[in-house]
C-alpha cells in the first residue's frame, strides 16, 4: 500500500528552490565576508604574502618601483671613490639582482608582513567606509581608494644598503596601487548594497523554505529532510566545481604566463573561504541525512528511537537544558557580525522547534517508555552475568566426604560430617562454591547420615 504524501508537488518545488538558493547563498555569503570584513581581508592578504610565488611577484614589483623612481647608478657614483665611479653602472645592475633576493627575504620577515597587512587593512577600511557612505573625507566625486606600499619599498631599499642614501628621495606616491577610481565608486556602492542585502536575504529565505517544506510534508518528513540534504549537497558541489573552472579561466585570461603561478596561488587563497563555506554546507547536510534516517520507518531507526525515548521522555528538563546550552554557545560564536548573528539566531530557532517536535514524536510513538526499560535491561544483564559466573569452568578440590563405616561410634560420624560441612561453608565464603552447590552437598551429606543411622 502506497503511503499518501500530501502537498507532494509543493514540497518538490520548494526542494528545487532550496538547491538554487544554496548556490546563491554560498556565493553572496562568501562575497560579503571576503569583501566587507576587514579582519578577513587582512588575514587573506597576509596569507597571500606568505606564499612563495606571491612573494616573488611582490618583490619584483617593489624592486621595479625602486629602480624606476630612483637613479641608482647616480646614487652609487656619489658614494663610490673616484677610481671606482666607472663601475657604478655594472654595480647598479648587479645590485638589482641582490635587491630582488633581499626583497624576498624582507617579505618573509614578520615585521614586513605586518606592514603589508596593516596597509591592506587601512585601504580596506577606507574602501568600506566609502562604499557604505560612512566617509566624510572621500566621496564618489573626487575620491580614489589606494593601497600604499611605499613603506615596503623603503624597507627593501634599506635591506640592500641604500636606505640611508635614497630612502628620502623616493617619491611619496611610489608604491601606490589604485584599488578603485572615484568614477567607479557609485557603481561599486550599488553592487555593495546588492551583495550585502542578497547574502542575508538568500540565506534567511533558504532556511525558511526548508522549514516550510518540512512542515508541508506531514507523514513523510524524514524523506523530505533527506531530499533537502541532497539538494544542499548538490548546491555546494556546484560551487566547488564553478570555483575550479573559474580559477583556470580567470588566471589564464588575466595573468601573463610569467605571473600565472602567483595568480593561481592568489586565486586559491582568495577563494579559500568560498571552499570552506561549501564544505561546511556538505558536512551539515550529512548531519541532516543522519537525522532523516533516525526519523525514518527503518527497523534499526525505530529501535534507536525507542531507546532515546527513555531519557528524552523521562527527563524533558535535562533534554531541554542540554539542547539549549549547545545552541546558546554556538549562537555566541556569531556575536560581532550582525548578519552572521541574525542567521545563527534563525538557525537556533529552527533547531529549537525541531528538538521540541522530536521529543513530542518520541513520547507519542513510545508512550510506555520509562526507566523500567532501563531497569529490565539491567536486570536481564545481571541475570546473564550471574548465570555465566555459575557455569564458569572450575577445578574445585572438594573436601573428602567422611565415611560412615569403619566401626566408629555414631557420635564420631556426626562430628566428621560437621567438620566436612564447615569446610564446605568456608569454600562458599571464598566464592569457590555457589549457594546452590553448597545446599546440594549439604543435603547429600545429611541424607547419607540419615541412611547410616537407619541402618
Amino acid at each position: 500500500m502506497a503511503v499518501e504524501r500530501p502537498n507532494r508537488g509543493w514540497v518538490r518545488f520548494l526542494t528545487v528552490l532550496v538547491g538554487i538558493l544554496t548556490v546563491i547563498a554560498i556565493l553572496t555569503t562568501w562575497a560579503d565576508r571576503q569583501l566587507f570584513d576587514t579582519q578577513e581581508w587582512g588575514d587573506t592578504s597576509l596569507e597571500m604574502l606568505q606564499n612563495k610565488e606571491i612573494q616573488t611577484q611582490v618583490a619584483d614589483y617593489a624592486v621595479s618601483e625602486l629602480y624606476n623612481n630612483v637613479d641608482v647608478d647616480a646614487e652609487l657614483k656619489s658614494v663610490l671613490p673616484g677610481d671606482l665611479k666607472s663601475l657604478s653602472g655594472p654595480a647598479a645592475g648587479g645590485l638589482r639582482q641582490v635587491a630582488g633576493e633581499g626583497a624576498q627575504r624582507a617579505l618573509s620577515d614578520p615585521r614586513i608582513q605586518s606592514l603589508w597587512q596593516a596597509a591592506n587593512e587601512t585601504a580596506h577600511k577606507t574602501l568600506i567606509n566609502i562604499l557604505e557612505n560612512k566617509s566624510s573625507v572621500v566621496d564618489t566625486a573626487d575620491g580614489n581608494v589606494t593601497l600604499d606600499l611605499r613603506p615596503l619599498i623603503v624597507e627593501i631599499a634599506d635591506q640592500v644598503g641604500l636606505g640611508n642614501t635614497i630612502g628620502d628621495k623616493i617619491p611619496q606616491d611610489v608604491g601606490t596601487v589604485e584599488i578603485i577610481k572615484s568614477s567607479e565608486l557609485s557603481t561599486a556602492q550599488t553592487v555593495t548594497s546588492v551583495i550585502k542585502g542578497t547574502a542575508l536575504i538568500a540565506t534567511a529565505l533558504l532556511l525558511l523554505l526548508m522549514a516550510l517544506a518540512i512542515y508541508l510534508s506531514k507523514g513523510y518528513r524524514w524523506l523530505t529532510l533527506l531530499n533537502l540534504a541532497i539538494a544542499l549537497i548538490i548546491g555546494a558541489v556546484i560551487i566547488l566545481i564553478l570555483r575550479s573552472i573559474a580559477g583556470g579561466l580567470v588566471v589564464n585570461q588575466l595573468a601573463t604566463p610569467d605571473v600565472q603561478p602567483a595568480a593561481q596561488a592568489a586565486y586559491g587563497i582568495g577563494t579559500g573561504l568560498l571552499k570552506s563555506i561549501a564544505w561546511s554546507i556538505i558536512w551539515a547536510s550529512l548531519a541532516l541525512i543522519v537525522i532523516s534516517w533516525l526519523l525514518s520507518p527503518n527497523k534499526a531507526a525505530t529501535s534507536t528511537r525507542s531507546y532515546l525515548a527513555v531519557p528524552v521522555g523521562r527527563y524533558p528538563a535535562a533534554y531541554g537544558v542540554l539542547v539549549g546550552l549547545v545552541l546558546f554557545f554556538w549562537l555566541l560564536m556569531g556575536v560581532g557580525s550582525g548578519r552572521s548573528f541574525i542567521i545563527r539566531l534563525l538557525i537556533v530557532a529552527l533547531i529549537g522547534v525541531g528538538a521540541y517536535f522530536f521529543r513530542h514524536r518520541l513520547v507519542a510513538e513510545f508512550p510506555d517508555a520509562n526507566l523500567d526499560r532501563v531497569g529490565d535491561f539491567s536486570t536481564s544483564m545481571k541475570e546473564k552475568v550471574n548465570k555465566a559466573w555459575d557455569n564458569r569452568p572450575r577445578n574445585i578440590s572438594m573436601p573428602k566426604m567422611p565415611s560412615g563405616g569403619g566401626g566408629g561410634s555414631p557420635a564420631d560420624a556426626e562430628t566428621k560430617r560437621l567438620d566436612y560441612l564447615e569446610r564446605l561453608a568456608a569454600l562458599r565464603e571464598k566464592g569457590v562454591l555457589s549457594d546452590e552447590e553448597f545446599q546440594a552437598e549439604k543435603t547429600r551429606v545429611f541424607s547419607e547420615g540419615e541412611r547410616s543411622s537407619g541402618s
